[in-house]
């Protein structure tokens, strides 16, 4: 089929205009690895959205899944207690470990972890396939045609995608990074929403399901300090100055029945998946 637009070749277009990006792809496992547990403070009040993806996958009690980009466990760690055996995969050792501490947590011992970037990794090589195949927002690679044809290759029935839909932030978080950031860099920040790969995926003879929805996320944090702290570990970590930070956090957080303090973002989220046998 003639093709007016390479989606790839935009997706790449706009990952290497980006220097947060391309410091990623030259050592991700260092970039996470420093975040981890900024990261783990971050996701650990994300029950609503992780319910919401876990609601749209079809799993099976003797499924075996592979959980590409997988961090601290926040998808496989649940899976767990209906699939076979997870495989988690990650290229941070950091995450990787607080992985395994939810698992241990759980008393779960059917899974394994791969400590690996996904465009090093060969499938039967590396990794087997595995009967189910999910990667939630963890696709931000320079080929992303390469990366999504691998996912494929893993997968004996079906991959499960999760990605943004639009801006990849409210705009209440996004006027704050254009206060820390400045416009340009802020426009910069994230990735291409989920058409990049839905058309990827179509220009390889892939024809997927969509589905928008609205994922609920809450953060839970103990002080208004602690939220800003996180915050400008996992986005700024040189930042000295966190009085706009925590202005926003005084602003947007909420205190809940115990006295945490919560902070709810709803963002426009695509689900992304294909079953092998329609092909």
């Amino acid at each position: 089929m003639h093709r007016i637009i390479d989606w790839n070749e935009l997706w790449e277009a706009i990952h290497v205009s980006s220097p947060e990006r391309a410091e990623k792809d030259r050592d991700p496992a260092a970039v996470w690895d420093k975040r981890a547990a900024a990261y783990r403070r971050a996701t650990r009040g994300e029950k609503r959205a992780t319910e919401q993806e876990l609601g749209l996958l079809d799993l099976a009690a003797g499924d075996t899944v592979l959980d590409m980009g997988a961090g601290t466990g926040r998808l496989a760690v649940p899976i767990a207690q209906t699939a076979a055996h997870v495989t988690a995969l990650d290229p941070s050792g950091g995450m990787l470990s607080i992985l395994q501490e939810q698992m241990a947590a759980e008393g779960r011992t059917n899974y394994s972890c791969v400590r690996m970037r996904w465009e090093d990794t060969v499938i039967g090589r590396d990794i087997e396939p595995h009967d189910v195949v999910v990667a939630a927002f963890s696709l931000g690679f320079y080929d992303l045609a390469a990366a999504l044809e691998k996912l494929d290759a893993a997968a004996l029935r079906a991959v499960y995608l999760f990605w943004h839909a639009g801006e990849w932030r409210s705009p209440e978080e996004m006027a704050l990074y254009r206060t820390i950031f400045g416009e340009e860099t802020a426009m910069r920040k994230g990735y291409p929403d989920y058409i990049y790969p839905v058309n990827i995926l179509h220009d390889a003879g892939i024809y997927p399901n969509v589905r928008i929805y609205h994922a609920v996320w809450d953060a839970v944090y103990d002080s208004v300090e602690e939220a800003a702290r996180t915050w400008a570990a996992m986005h700024n970590p040189d930042q000295e100055d966190l009085s706009p930070v925590r202005e926003y956090f005084s602003r947007i957080l909420r205190r809940d029945e115990s006295g945490k303090y919560v902070e709810t973002a709803v963002r426009r989220t695509a689900a992304v998946w294909w079953e092998k046998e329609n092909r």
